[in-house]
């Protein structure tokens, strides 16, 4: 095959995998841990609610959103052998929760941000973190977000609880 070609089809084949990237409406995601704290295979936690943060948007109802996060948080721990109690817990959970909009003249987005923050009840120590940034799309339907927030949640834990190193 001739190079200018083989460029082409380089090209060509870069530009479909950005394609296919871009319409691709995945939740990014990640996590870190202190790797130096050994996670049991079940235990429980307490919402920390006086360490949770919300946006001051009042476009965003802020008893209908923080009950979605913990409904779907939890049914995303429960499946790991983490459960929520509201009796004495191994752990604290809380969320903090933004969105910034950005106004253009040619276009206008929201970016939301969810950090988790898995804290030692005992302690006060962080021992896991969980990120997930993307655009805030207002107009979805609650199941729409639902199922958004449950996609995420699953690929955040999904090495969860992590192993400690060994």
């Amino acid at each position: 095959m001739p190079a200018p070609l083989r460029v082409c089809c380089r090209v060509f084949t870069a530009l479909i995998a950005l394609v296919a990237c871009a319409s691709n409406d995945a939740i990014p995601v990640s996590t870190n841990h202190d790797p130096l704290f050994e996670f049991p295979a079940s235990a429980t936690y307490a919402w920390d609610d006086a360490a949770n943060t919300f946006p001051n948007n009042p476009g965003i109802d802020r008893k209908e959103m923080d009950a979605l996060l913990k409904d779907v948080i939890n049914e995303a721990f429960a499946a790991r052998g983490y459960r929520v109690t509201t009796g004495a817990a191994d752990f604290r959970l809380s969320y903090q929760f933004a969105v910034q909009s950005r106004r253009g003249v040619e276009e206008s987005f929201a970016m939301g941000t969810l950090s988790l923050l898995m804290t030692e009840k005992s302690s006060g120590r962080r021992i896991w973190t969980g990120f997930g940034q993307a655009e805030f799309y207002m107009g979805l339907k609650p199941e729409e977000r639902r199922e958004r927030l449950r996609d995420a949640m699953e690929r955040m834990l999904q090495n969860f609880p992590p192993n400690r190193r060994p």
